[in-house]
């Protein structure tokens, strides 16, 4: 049970994929950004088809979709 006040209305997933690499725009020859490890909380501001715009830390680029664990529209 979690009370109401814990909860966010921010879109969170989690890294699932060792390493995943972040790119500066939604192609991977676009800039790699930097690597996120394993378990890495990430926020999600949109999805695309087989991309997530998403921000870490100091980072914000765009990931591959199924890098990503947690309920992604």
């Amino acid at each position: 049970w979690i009370h109401i006040s814990q909860l966010s209305k921010k879109k969170s997933a989690i890294n699932k994929k060792k390493y995943s690499i972040l790119y500066k725009n939604s192609t991977i020859y676009s800039q790699p950004i930097a690597k996120l490890e394993i378990g890495r909380l990430v926020l999600v501001s949109k999805c695309k088809k087989n991309w997530c715009k998403i921000s870490s830390g100091k980072y914000d680029g765009w990931i591959f979709k199924n890098s990503l664990w947690g309920k992604i529209k």
